[in-house]
């Protein structure tokens, strides 16, 4: 099979995947109702884009241009939970993984298919904002303009972040949890790159940096006027009485802009081609068996084994107790987990709570409990446990039970602290850690029979929660 038709196939193969799925037209039903608030009226109390604090007139580029850097910013977390929660996260590796083929191919064109399918989801942002363009323009309606705003700097951020949910998926060790987390702190520097690498820290003044500017977000916005730029700030800004009229046309077709989105999307098949180029085989599970107990197995005979009739158990009867001990057992099972958490405890008692043991605790409560969340989410094996006494309602909620009551008592010495010294405005955050964060967490383990999508919002969370410390 030639190279061409490897790509090809490989793409076909995951794209009709995406299109078959449910999953994509879910998401693109969503589409629509979060554009309808990407794009805030006149007497919205927030604005989704401000420049030197200041809303800029909304033309058709700027209609564009708004949806284009909110696709390309605050929305790509979602997309890269789309790709790794989504239809293609299993794929059948014990033949694909052992078969002869180029893996670089392979990889480019499962990126392209990932491409593709975002990029649909990208078409449907675009109809829905031109409709709504249609009520909010504050000029002329100009759909090819707007389709180009919305494209230049949407389209190749969602292609980075489909060759980086790729590149973590060509290694074992970044195929679960530690590629969610590489892939937060990689969407964090590029955004804040785009800014500081504009940013004169002499003058403070912003400069245009395209070829610096990942997602295409800032270089337009600085080039759209010819006063000074000092600040940007994108999505949840209060909205201002005070309007700027910018040329966000004249930005969006600069030469060496179209160059560096140019660029940036083959940076992204660059990379996407790398991740072919380390692809390592999935490693299976070998069941780890107590020393001794493998020799004795092999030297046992049929006839050595003594029969045992199996205790039937009525359906229905299940100790919802043990339930709950045994889930607990298994989120501590981990022993890295269980480390981390005890020293989030012992924070608790000796730290300040607000800048220090409370983001702590909260950081290391995600990882083991979005574990736990979609552990038990597959299909098949809901319909064997559906059987065992408890149906899936039941099995969330005393999952549920399980991951508040872990993270009651880790967060306990902090209570206990708080109490003892008086700072007793912290106890709402202890509450919500307790009750709020399992809650959620269980639940979009139970929606999406993932951890990706729990883990990584909870991760932005935690981020926000952190920094949001200093104001």
């Amino acid at each position: 099979m030639s190279a061409l038709a490897q790509l090809t196939s490989s793409f076909w193969f995951d794209l009709k995947r995406y299109i078959r799925s449910p999953g994509l037209l879910l998401v693109a039903l969503a589409v629509p109702i979060a554009a309808h608030y990407m794009v805030p009226g006149d007497n919205a109390s927030y604005a989704v884009l401000t420049l030197n604090e200041m809303k800029p007139i909304r033309s058709a580029s700027v209609l564009g241009l708004e949806l284009g850097v909110l696709a390309a910013t605050l929305l790509t977390p979602l997309a890269y939970i789309f790709l790794r929660a989504g239809p293609t996260r299993h794929r059948p590796w014990q033949i694909s993984d052992v078969a002869p083929h180029s893996r670089i191919m392979a990889a480019l064109g499962r990126w392209a298919a990932d491409t593709a399918a975002l990029w649909m989801l990208l078409a449907g942002l675009t109809a829905a904002g031109l409709i709504i363009g249609l009520f909010r323009l504050e000029g002329s309606m100009n759909i090819f303009k707007v389709v180009t705003a919305l494209w230049l700097p949407a389209a190749p951020a969602l292609a980075i972040v489909a060759a980086i949910r790729l590149f973590m998926d060509a290694r074992n060790f970044t195929r679960r949890w530690l590629g969610d987390v590489i892939f937060f702190f990689a969407w964090v520097f590029l955004l804040v790159i785009g800014l500081i690498a504009a940013r004169n820290s002499v003058t403070g003044h912003m400069t245009a940096k395209p070829f610096g500017d990942a997602f295409g977000f800032s270089t337009p916005l600085i080039n759209s006027i010819d006063a000074p730029v000092t600040s940007i700030t994108i999505g949840g800004a209060t909205n201002t009485s005070r309007s700027l009229d910018i040329n966000a046309w004249q930005s969006l077709t600069d030469g060496v802009y179209l160059q560096a989105r140019i660029l940036w999307l083959v940076a992204a098949a660059g990379i996407a081609m790398l991740a072919g180029l380390i692809w390592e085989p999935m490693k299976t599970r070998k069941p780890k068996l107590k020393q001794g107990e493998a020799p004795a197995i092999a030297h046992t005979s049929i006839a050595d084994i003594t029969f045992k009739a199996p205790i039937t158990i009525p359906s229905g009867t299940a100790n919802y107790l043990s339930v709950i001990i045994s889930e607990i057992k298994l989120i501590l099972k981990n022993k890295t987990w269980l480390i981390c958490l005890v020293a989030a405890g012992l924070m608790g008692a000796l730290a300040p709570f607000r800048t220090v043991a409370g983001p702590a605790i909260l950081l290391a409560l995600i990882f083991p409990l979005t574990d736990a969340s979609s552990r038990w989410q597959a299909k098949s094996t809901g319909a064997l446990l559906n059987t065992l006494g408890t149906d899936k309602l039941q099995r969330t909620a005393l999952l549920y039970i399980a991951a508040a009551i872990i993270a009651a008592v880790i967060i306990l010495p902090a209570a206990a602290r708080l109490m003892i010294t008086g700072n007793i405005q912290w106890l709402p955050h202890i509450g919500l850690i307790i009750f709020a964060v399992p809650a959620f967490i269980v639940a979009a383990g139970t929606i999406t029979r993932s951890a990706v999508t729990g883990r990584l919002i909870m991760l932005i969370i935690w981020y926000i929660y952190l920094s949001s410390v200093s104001f």
